[in-house]
């Protein structure tokens, strides 16, 4: 009877041993996975930060360049905003800022200025107003950019941006 109860005991232990053992291996199962699933999810959130310029900036940049553009009569391309406001010889392609012609409601003539203005951060487009005065005012555009290009090589204007990531994106339009 002491031997019958023994050789209970000892299934019952091996048994419960088994158990844990397979709940053991479960489980380790189960945290591999989730750390699979964790890489994963951060991947995909690099992916999408990456991507962000692309995704939410451009079309936003490509709004406000598109209505400027359309707008304008006419145009020159110049090398930087300091030729642009000294009035040197414009260029055809690769210039950092472009100065742009408006007709008012009175026939007379508004001129504009975007520049690409690069600094520790990285390039910016900037929109300038002179005023009568002397003074300019401006707003920014967009920031962060890797480079910033005006060409009209193609009979068009267009803007070339490079994103943060190295993204490259065209935005064109022209004189009416």
């Amino acid at each position: 009877m002491k031997q019958l109860l023994h050789r209970t005991r000892f299934r019952r232990q091996g048994f419960t041993l088994m158990e844990v053992s397979t709940a053991m291996g479960l489980m380790v199962m189960l945290s591999g996975a989730l750390v699979v699933m964790l890489q994963q999810h951060l991947t995909f959130m690099q992916m999408a930060q990456r991507q962000s310029f692309l995704a939410k900036e451009a079309p936003q940049i490509g709004n406000i360049l598109g209505r400027i553009f359309q707008q304008a009569d006419h145009y020159f391309i110049y090398p930087d905003g300091a030729g642009a406001r000294g009035g040197v010889t414009p260029v055809i392609q690769n210039g950092a800022a472009v100065r742009l012609f408006f007709k008012t409601s009175s026939q007379t003539t508004q001129e504009r200025l975007i520049t690409a203005e690069t600094d520790t951060s990285g390039t910016s487009l900037r929109f300038y107003t002179p005023l009568a005065d002397g003074r300019e005012t401006s707003w920014l555009i967009c920031k962060g950019l890797q480079a910033a290009a005006f060409n009209a090589n193609e009979g068009i204007l267009t803007a070339t941006l490079t994103g943060p990531n190295g993204e490259v994106i065209t935005y064109c339009g022209g004189a009416r």
